[in-house]
């Protein structure tokens, strides 16, 4: 049965005004003049050295664009944004408070979705909600149509732990500028086009790609938890010893399970033994292809 998941851990930020494109093509990892109003995108905003500041979903509303982010992102990237658009004829805000974010997980989710908002395309209209759809879920933006209001309920952290199940790219507030967005996966989920030309951050994230500089990736890893770890630090066997291996970002806990994304050296073996205080953690399956593997 498909679950209805008010998505409170997100929130939506607005551009809107005649420069709203030129403006974003010249910031964001996205390729703007490539993004059609019946699809949605990855996309990221670095700080001028490559560092991923915030990644999100982007797609456009009518005659705005809307970036839909953790809540607590928005703090740290909106006023980085607004540095750049005082010299546009662009307007920022924050409307995560306007517009309600709703998932729909399930067995019959996507077929609840596709009744309400008909089509084939990732982001569909239905008066003055939308429909931002994946293959396995879907997030609904704006009110419900009233036949899926009445849907069953589920806690946010059955969300939390698709996210990480998907190894969607969701930077947390803790790593923001710290991370480049490849080492997040983000170019695998379309997320960057390195063909776009320049934008902020451009020429660290060029040279990460085209020289090989990026030797880390996003992995999910699972374990066996009766709460959320204080512990942060991941460890990697080596041997008979343990080390730091890197750095979490995301944690789900469902059902006495842990799931979690991390950042670590590429090309581990999918027996790598990990743990997080004495959480021991495998290495689950990425649901896509990094960028460049077949």
């Amino acid at each position: 049965m498909a679950q209805l998941i008010p998505l409170t851990h997100l929130g939506i930020v607005r551009l809107t005004g005649d420069d709203t494109i030129t403006f974003l093509q010249g910031q964001l990892t996205c390729n703007m003049n490539q993004l059609k109003p019946t699809h949605w995108s990855w996309g990221g905003h670095c700080d001028p050295k490559g560092k991923l500041l915030a990644s999100f979903r982007i797609f456009k509303r009518d005659a705005d664009v809307l970036l839909i982010m953790p809540r607590d992102l928005i703090a740290v990237d909106l006023p980085q944004m607004q540095k750049y658009a005082v010299f546009n004829k662009v307007e920022l805000s924050d409307i995560s408070d306007q517009l309600p974010l709703h998932g729909l997980l399930g067995d019959d989710a996507l077929d609840q979705a596709d009744a309400h908002f008909p089509g084939t395309d990732s982001l569909r209209r239905l008066g003055d909600s939308q429909l931002l759809r994946d293959s396995h879920s879907a997030l609904v933006v704006g009110e419900l149509p009233e036949t899926l209001a009445g849907l069953d309920g589920a806690d946010l952290s059955h969300w939390q732990q698709h996210e990480v199940a998907q190894a969607w790219p969701m930077l947390s507030q803790d790593h923001s500028g710290e991370l480049v967005p490849q080492m997040l996966n983000l170019d695998a989920v379309g997320g960057i086009q390195y063909d776009k030309g320049c934008y902020i951050g451009q020429e660290t994230i060029a040279r990460m790609h085209f020289r090989g500089g990026n030797k880390r990736a996003m992995y999910i890893a699972m374990g066996s938890a009766d709460a959320l770890p204080e512990d942060t630090e991941l460890q990697m066997a080596m041997g008979d010893n343990w080390r730091r291996a890197g750095v979490v970002l995301n944690q789900a806990l469902v059902n006495g399970q842990l799931w979690l994304t991390t950042i670590l050296a590429k090309e581990l073996d999918a027996d790598t033994r990990l743990r997080l205080g004495e959480i021991e953690l495998t290495l689950q399956p990425r649901p896509y292809p990094l960028f460049g593997e077949s």
